[in-house]
């Protein structure tokens, strides 16, 4: 999804683990102004 509208993550985070390992994030019930306001 992240991948298909910025091409440019896909050489940075190629194996596609934008997040890191053991780190989770809640994002129910987050809009996308509010998410992207943390990307």
């Amino acid at each position: 999804m992240i991948f298909d509208q910025h091409a440019n993550l896909k050489y940075k985070f190629e194996n596609r683990h934008f997040w890191a390992e053991g780190y989770y994030v809640s994002t129910v019930g987050l809009n996308e102004a509010t998410i992207r306001k943390y990307i």
